[in-house]
């Protein structure tokens, strides 16, 4: 897949699409935290897949925030910007997705002490989003989703009730 010239990238959040880029700028994106987890690619804008499923980007580590809270997974550049974003310690547990080993970032055999200053982001790029709001934005479109659901539910339960006395009715009349 590597190999293709175009590839193109769709933000979960927006659905905004960045590209043509080749695969090393996509890589560059990725390191930089600059693609998320649920981030769709693509090399022809018709077949998308979420990022993290495309091997060769190397997003292969889970984050773990809390007992139940986990983010990722992503690559290990990016486990160092949230570091140096102070999002996460070098105290805080990684999984590898690829071997289930679990490991503090300052074990990882990458850690780094110190990572890397940013670099400037030009404007044609995918803005780069924080943990905190790649985790926020997700929770107001589950929360979105959960209010859509209960609506389909109450209109299912009214259906219901509807039936219920037709069919009640019917049974009174044919009785």
């Amino acid at each position: 897949m590597e190999h293709s010239a175009k590839w193109y990238l769709k933000k979960h959040e927006d659905g905004q699409i960045f590209g043509p880029v080749d695969f090393t700028k996509m890589k560059e994106w990725t390191r930089s935290a600059q693609v998320s987890p649920l981030d769709l690619v693509s090399d022809d804008r018709a077949n998308w897949i979420k990022a993290p499923m495309l091997q060769e980007l190397h997003m292969d580590y889970l984050i773990q925030l809390s007992d139940d809270s986990f983010y990722g997974p992503t690559t290990e550049e990016a486990v160092q910007e949230f570091l140096r974003l102070g999002e996460i310690t070098p105290d805080t547990v990684l999984i590898n997705c690829c071997t289930g080993v679990e490991t503090a970032l300052r074990d990882s055999g990458f850690f780094q002490g110190q990572p890397p200053p940013l670099e400037e982001i030009a404007q044609n790029e995918p803005g780069r989003r924080t943990i905190r709001q790649n985790l926020q934005q997700r929770i107001r479109e589950l929360e979105l989703l959960l209010v859509e659901k209960r609506q389909q539910l109450e209109m299912a339960e009214v259906r219901i009730r509807q039936l219920e006395r037709r069919l009640q009715d019917a049974g009174v009349r044919a009785g």
